[in-house]
């Protein structure tokens, strides 16, 4: 099935996945050797006999089978009430869970990414299964309601990612690879990087792992709506954990290196309370992962806040040239 894809996809994997890849000319291919990730999604295999259909009034809610999934095709929706929703777009009954209120539960299949391998059915504890095979053809009209709940905004809830339910509502940053039908793998990656995915640096020994994560043409590494997601790269059977520590010492030092930068910049007299304020706090948090997180969006939103670029009420020189050089050196 062919759906609407990024040019790259259309231009150089659509040519390879026909058997055409030798009729592109190299000068088609990023001389950096840069690929686009994220683009499992759009081939639509189909390969499967019989898909999971979803049976909500059967349903506890529990995210188990969304949790053993190999290739990301069923996932927990939350609409928010009074939502308009597609014909056939069927919730459940109820939400179970408090901090859910507003929102209505729905287990969205994706027919056409599903390999068919009924991990799904096996694990579901519902009493009576809330899950049951059908074969693909009579569950296409599923591939419409995956494409609105994609599009669906971040439901604003807390959960607690710390556990099955709640970690299965993060999205995945690993989807629809190429690994075989019931891997007992791929589930385990596609949970890290729903709880570190966007923050997440990979050092792959070659394997199973390298073949379906890391394989021509498409990725199935992917990002979240900010551009954020795993950082991937392979080596070889004997050397992955010194690659990897390579990569954390190379972070490590990128990271002492930005400490000491904001710790200049807001020990300067010019430096503005907000942005003094904002990167002691990163200071004080930058090893924890939450904390980090929130206090470099502050440092970023003082930084560019702190900057006049209008020509209208400019600084004295001596802070313009300040701002340029942080500009440039603090990469903030």
């Amino acid at each position: 099935m062919k759906v609407e894809a990024s040019e790259y996809f259309d231009t150089l994997i659509r040519p390879i996945l026909a058997q055409e890849g030798d009729q592109l000319p190299v000068s088609a291919f990023d001389p950096r050797g840069f690929v686009e990730t994220g683009t499992t999604k759009y081939e639509k295999r189909g390969i499967a006999v019989k898909v999971p259909e979803w049976i909500p009034e059967n349903c506890i809610q529990c995210g188990q089978c969304s949790l053993v999934c190999p290739h990301a095709c069923i996932r927990p929706i939350l609409v928010k009430e009074g939502t308009e929703k597609p014909e056939g777009f069927v919730v459940a009954p109820k939400t179970i869970g408090k901090e859910l209120a507003g929102y209505q539960y729905r287990m969205q299949v994706s027919p056409l990414d599903c390999t068919g391998c009924g991990n799904c059915v096996e694990v579901c504890p519902a009493k009576t299964k809330a899950l049951e095979m059908k074969p693909l053809d009579e569950q296409r009209k599923e591939e419409k309601n995956w494409e609105f709940a994609m599009k669906l905004p971040k439901p604003e809830v807390q959960i607690n990612p710390a556990t099955v339910k709640g970690s299965q509502f993060l999205q995945p940053l690993f989807e629809f690879s190429g690994a075989c039908a019931g891997c007992g793998e791929t589930p385990y990656v596609k949970l890290v990087t729903q709880l570190f995915g966007d923050r997440m640096m990979i050092a792959n020994a070659t394997g199973c792992s390298s073949i379906y994560g890391g394989s021509a043409p498409t990725c199935p590494y992917t990002t979240n709506e900010k551009g954020q997601g795993p950082a991937w790269a392979n080596s070889l059977f004997e050397d992955n954990a010194e690659f990897g520590f390579g990569m954390n010492l190379a972070t490590a030092q990128r990271r002492a290196k930005l400490a000491e930068n904001v710790e200049k910049l807001i020990a300067v007299e010019w430096a503005q309370q907000a942005i003094k304020d904002a990167g002691k706090e990163w200071l004080e948090n930058m090893d924890d992962a939450e904390g980090s997180r929130a206090a470099g969006e502050k440092l970023l939103a003082a930084c560019k806040d702190g900057i006049d670029m209008t020509g209208v009420g400019r600084r004295p020189a001596h802070q313009e040239v300040h701002l340029d050089l942080r500009r440039r050196r603090l990469g903030l």
